[in-house]
C-alpha cells in the first residue's frame, strides 16, 4: 500500500502516483507601525494542500481508469477523508478539491492505454483527528 484516503488504497493494481507535492502556509495579520516596518502577527495554519499527479496503463496492470471513477463519488460526497500513507503516517482529513486526466493512446475503440491524471486534495479540520494526533515534541505542559 502506497496510500489510503478514507477507504480507497492507492497500490499498483489501483492507483499508483509518481509523486507526492504537498504545500502547507500559515497565517500572519499585517500591522502597520509609524515610521518603521509593518508588524506581523502570527493568526493560525493557512491552506495545506497535496497534489498526486500519477499514471495508469492499465494493459500491464498499473492502476484502473475506474479507480478514478470512485474517487470522483467519494468527492461528490462532499466529506473529507483521513489520509495515511503505508508507512503509517497520518496527514489528517482532507476533502477532494479536482481530479484532471489526460487520456492519450487511444484504440481504435476509444480506449486509453494511457491515462495522466492529478489528484489534489486539501485539508481540512477534523477534531477527530486532532484529538489522535502527538502533542509538539517542543511543546512544553504544566
Amino acid at each position: 500500500m502506497l496510500m489510503s484516503l478514507g477507504q480507497f488504497i492507492f497500490k499498483t493494481d489501483t492507483l499508483s502516483f509518481t509523486e507526492i507535492q504537498r504545500q502547507r502556509s500559515w497565517n500572519y495579520a499585517e500591522n502597520s507601525v509609524a515610521k518603521g516596518r509593518s508588524k506581523k502577527q502570527y493568526i493560525g495554519p493557512g491552506t495545506d494542500t497535496i497534489t498526486l499527479p500519477g499514471l495508469i496503463y492499465e494493459e500491464y496492470g498499473f492502476g484502473t481508469r475506474f479507480s478514478l471513477d470512485e474517487l470522483a463519488a467519494m468527492a461528490s460526497t462532499g466529506q473529507g477523508f483521513v489520509l495515511m500513507d503505508g508507512n503509517g503516517y497520518l496527514y489528517g482529513v482532507y476533502i477532494i478539491d479536482s481530479i484532471d486526466e489526460t487520456k492519450s493512446i487511444l484504440l481504435d475503440n476509444g480506449v486509453p492505454r494511457k491515462v495522466d491524471y492529478t489528484l489534489k486534495l486539501t485539508r481540512t479540520d477534523d477534531e477527530r483527528i486532532e484529538e489522535q494526533t502527538a502533542p509538539d515534541k517542543h511543546e512544553v505542559t504544566t
